[in-house]
């Protein structure tokens, strides 16, 4: 079961990887775009916002469709969509090819994001089921961002500033394209299998493939009713990825812009620190202590640490005489590395549980039934990337209007929203069985 768990982590992390690339490699390229494109704050926000709308018009039909059709019979297309997306993005001629191009890329990205998260989570053993998402998800999107920071810079040195974007942007669709046979090939997985639709042809290759005879033990209950009864958590998941999100995605995508700037910092190098020193050193001790001390407790903590951080951050860019330096527009010298090092300080609690937990759609699939998990992760993407998009889109004109360090606050009072959410409404699963982990939550929840 090992090898199959692995394989799984594989064939389904690429997808994920691209991801990173794609978000990554939009905001490192966007001024060179605004060069060859026009684009104010208003386009800007809805060019960056387009891979979310697509995103949620995809999870819905793909993840509804999984429930019904199977898993496998989805997985494969949604990198296609990806490749097709990406390339189309690095051809573009206009504004309007570009964003039709980030929606197409975004609908690859959200199939993806209900598919991957339920073939690991349903192919995994309880003991480690929390590290191999990790890993999956958290891990492997992080070095996605990386790639799209190392091709941008390798670019910029060879080529001209013309071709530097449609590169970066183009390159994007080679890790999709790269794992598009494999995750033909993949089998179903075990607990849709074994708990909703047997197949024969499936369960002998699995038999044959990695030497494990499943028991089938068919869901004879309703749709309709399992889904009414995993519902509230659907709901609890939805609202943590949709707060995750709203600040995390901004981040991504304005940080190596905005912060970076303000920091005095290049995006390349934000991209790069913000990664080996703080968000895969977190990811790792996540990995570590996931399946040890459980969901749950990391969530909790790692919030805990954001919203005190983004509290600093956004304290010193409103005030820095509070911090003992004179009033400024931008941080400078000591101010800047004081600011980097609380934005540092955040993004390493965020990897610890938030980004890792919640950032690899690891919640929804935990907490509902293998009959319906398709739907209720297709739930969750649908309403956290319409809500991102919007404030995503907006973003720039609310830095303009409010000010970098008043919506760097508003973000950690929604970190210790997401806190107390967690605290009071999430049930633990880790070392849990699937169809365990959803009698207990719902026991939990009455």
């Amino acid at each position: 079961m090992m090898r199959l768990s692995w394989t799984s982590v594989l064939v389904s992390g690429m997808g994920v990887f691209t991801d990173g690339y794609n978000l990554y490699s939009l905001s490192l390229t966007i001024y060179l775009i605004s060069n060859y494109i026009s684009l104010n704050s208003v386009t800007e926000g809805i060019l960056v916002a387009g891979s979310y709308f697509g995103a949620g018009i995809a999870a819905l039909l793909f993840g509804i469709l999984s429930d019904f059709k199977g898993r496998k019979r989805m997985y494969g297309i949604d990198v296609t969509l990806m490749s097709i997306g990406a390339i189309a993005q690095a051809i573009s001629q206009n504004y309007v090819e570009l964003f039709v191009s980030r929606l197409l890329l975004g609908m690859g990205i959200g199939a993806d994001y209900v598919l991957s998260p339920i073939i690991v989570a349903e192919n995994a053993e309880a003991k480690n089921r929390g590290k191999l998402m990790v890993i999956t998800f958290a891990v492997l999107w992080g070095l996605g961002a990386v790639f799209a920071a190392f091709v941008d810079q390798i670019s910029s040195i060879f080529l001209p500033s013309s071709l530097v974007w449609r590169v970066v942007l183009g390159v994007g669709a080679i890790p999709a394209i790269s794992v598009i046979m494999a995750r033909r090939k993949l089998t179903e997985t075990l607990q849709f299998l074994t708990k909703v639709k047997p197949d024969e042809n499936e369960l002998q290759k699995i038999k044959t493939n990695y030497g494990l005879l499943l028991g089938i033990n068919v869901d004879k209950e309703k749709f309709i009713n399992r889904l009414k009864a995993s519902l509230p958590f659907i709901i609890v998941a939805s609202v943590l990825w949709l707060l995750y999100d709203i600040y995390s995605s901004t981040f991504a995508i304005y940080g190596p812009i905005v912060i970076a700037s303000n920091l005095g910092l290049t995006p390349i190098t934000f991209t790069y620190v913000a990664q080996f020193f703080a968000g895969i050193p977190g990811q790792l001790l996540c990995i570590y202590l996931i399946d040890k001390v459980g969901r749950k407790i990391l969530i909790t903590i790692g919030y805990a640490g954001v919203a005190l951080w983004l509290v600093m951050y956004s304290l010193l860019l409103l005030d820095p005489y509070l911090f003992g330096f004179k009033p400024m527009k931008e941080l400078v010298g000591e101010a800047a590395l004081l600011g980097f090092s609380f934005y540092m300080l955040n993004y390493f609690f965020s990897a610890i549980g938030p980004a890792s937990i919640i950032g690899s759609a690891m919640v929804t699939p935990e907490l509902t039934y293998t009959k319906v998990r398709g739907t209720g992760q297709a739930i969750s993407v649908a309403v956290d990337r319409f809500a991102s998009a919007t404030v995503i889109s907006l973003f720039p004109s609310l830095v303009n209007i409010v000010g970098l360090g008043a919506m760097v606050g508003v973000y950690a009072g929604i970190a210790f929203l997401s806190s107390l959410i967690t605290m009071l409404f999430v049930p633990e699963t880790k070392g849990k069985e699937l169809d365990e982990v959803v009698k207990s939550s719902l026991k939990y929840g009455k």
